[in-house]
C-alpha cells in the first residue's frame, strides 16, 4: 500500500512539470508554482504542524525558490490551501523541483521514517490540483 501512495506521488510529481512546461518553455518571465489542496477542517491544525516541520525548512534551503506565499480559505468542513512559490524561470523552477528531492533525501538519515512521512503527505493529496504559470500574480481592482 505505501509503493502505491508513493508511485501515485512520483506520477502526480511528473505530470506536474510537463503539464507546464509547454507554457513556461519559452517564457523569460518568473514561474509560479501553484498548489492547491483540499484539507477537511478537522486535519487543518494538523497540516499546518506538518508543513512547517517538513515543508517550511526545504521552501527555506532550497535556493531556487525566490519566494513562497500561503493563501487559505474556509468554507464549511474544508479548508482551501494555496502553496504560491516564485522562480526565477522554468529552469529555475526544474532545478529547484530536483534540489528540493535531494533535500528532502538529506533530511531522513532514516528511510522508513522517510518512507512514513511521505505516505503521511499523500494523504494531503487527495484533491489537490497544481498549475505553472509565468504571468505575475499581481493583484489589481478592476475598473469599470
Amino acid at each position: 500500500m505505501k509503493a502505491k501512495k508513493f508511485t501515485l506521488l512520483v506520477i502526480v510529481f511528473f505530470i506536474t512539470l510537463f503539464s507546464g512546461l509547454s507554457i513556461a518553455q519559452d517564457s523569460k518571465s518568473h514561474i509560479y508554482e501553484m498548489n492547491f489542496l483540499s484539507i477537511p477542517y478537522e486535519q487543518m491544525e494538523d497540516f499546518i504542524k506538518f508543513y512547517e516541520t517538513y515543508g517550511k525548512p526545504l521552501d527555506a534551503q532550497n535556493e531556487y525558490i525566490l519566494s513562497t506565499k500561503i493563501f487559505r480559505h474556509v468554507f464549511g468542513p474544508v479548508w482551501n490551501v494555496c502553496f504560491l512559490s516564485e522562480y526565477k524561470d522554468f529552469d529555475s523552477y526544474a532545478a529547484g523541483r530536483k534540489r528540493g528531492d535531494e533535500l528532502w533525501e538529506k533530511m531522513f538519515t532514516d528511510k522508513s521514517k522517510m518512507e512514513e512521512v511521505g505516505t503521511k503527505f499523500a494523504t494531503y493529496l487527495r484533491n489537490h490540483t497544481d498549475a505553472l504559470v509565468s504571468d505575475s500574480p499581481k493583484i489589481e481592482k478592476v475598473n469599470k
